[in-house]
């Protein structure tokens, strides 16, 4: 990994943010009341590219500058991608499996961001669970961070090179 991953994946990720809240954002494209994680699906292409260290703290920035830009309270983004992104490094070698270990990987991280973050906005107050949407605002973005990850994935193994093995001990 070199400082010029680093950045190119720091560079991506606030693009993605601007894409985000520029495009997906409240009053904007919301197919069926929910919108893709297009930053999530960015951060996690990147994180399977660069060491453990500044993965974790692309998470953490990614979701820091979803909480300045958005409506929720400062931290709960980035909580939450920073456990997401831990837990994709953990189980980042098997992305060499194939497309299929990919998307359920994508979809599975979607939930777990998702759920984290409604869980714990509701213990800090916020009154998540009193919509009658929480089920529609957890599985569509899973859904539709399919698609975006069948786009996303490919261009950032363009971007930031060939796969390189890294372990924690790297």
């Amino acid at each position: 990994m070199t400082g010029r991953d680093v950045s190119l994946a720091l560079l991506m990720v606030v693009v993605a943010v601007v894409i985000q809240t520029a495009v997906f954002g409240d009053g904007r494209i919301n197919p069926f009341g929910s919108s893709p994680a297009f930053v999530l699906v960015v951060v996690l292409a990147c994180a399977r590219y660069i060491d453990p260290a500044p993965a974790l703290l692309l998470g953490f920035t990614a979701g820091m500058l979803l909480d300045l830009l958005g409506g929720s309270p400062l931290g709960l983004w980035a909580m939450s991608y920073t456990v997401v992104v831990y837990v994709s490094l953990r189980f980042r070698d098997r992305a060499d499996d194939g497309p299929l270990v990919i998307g359920v990987g994508v979809f599975a991280l979607t939930l777990l961001a998702n759920a984290l973050f409604l869980i714990v906005g509701t213990l800090f107050g916020e009154r998540f669970f009193t919509s009658t949407a929480v089920i529609k605002n957890i599985l569509l973005p899973a859904v539709y961070n399919l698609a975006v990850a069948s786009v996303v994935f490919p261009l950032v193994t363009r971007l930031l090179g060939s796969r390189r093995h890294l372990g924690w001990s790297s």
